[in-house]
């Protein structure tokens, strides 16, 4: 009952809609044209706000995909890192002479 009075309602509101534009046709004949193309630039500019969105939210997704994640484990890992180059320069005594060598320059420089 509801789906037939929907399904009347909609051929109704056609039916006038269709009269209304005949009216309007022989008396203004610009003005159909007018509306068309108004209608027509209407779903145009919403048509490429949407994709504007979509796209910018892609982007903004695949950026956030590959930008490093922060964990609470990174400082663990920043540390054993640092405690294997360490353990690396200390097994090489020209290598840790090298790098003593190279933080004595940047600290001259620094100051």
């Amino acid at each position: 009952m509801l789906a037939n009075m929907k399904l009347s309602g909609f051929l109704v509101g056609g039916l006038i809609g269709a009269a209304a534009t005949v009216y309007v046709s022989r008396k203004q004949p610009g003005a159909v044209a007018w509306a068309g193309h108004a209608l027509s630039d209407l779903c145009s500019t919403a048509a490429r706000k949407s994709m504007s969105k979509i796209m910018s939210k892609s982007i903004r997704e695949e950026a956030s995909a590959f930008s490093p994640k922060h964990s609470d484990d990174t400082a663990v890992k920043s540390e054993a890192a640092w405690e294997q180059i360490e353990a690396i320069v200390n097994s090489d005594p020209s290598l840790k002479k090298e790098a003593e060598k190279i933080k004595a320059e940047s600290s001259a420089l620094a100051h």
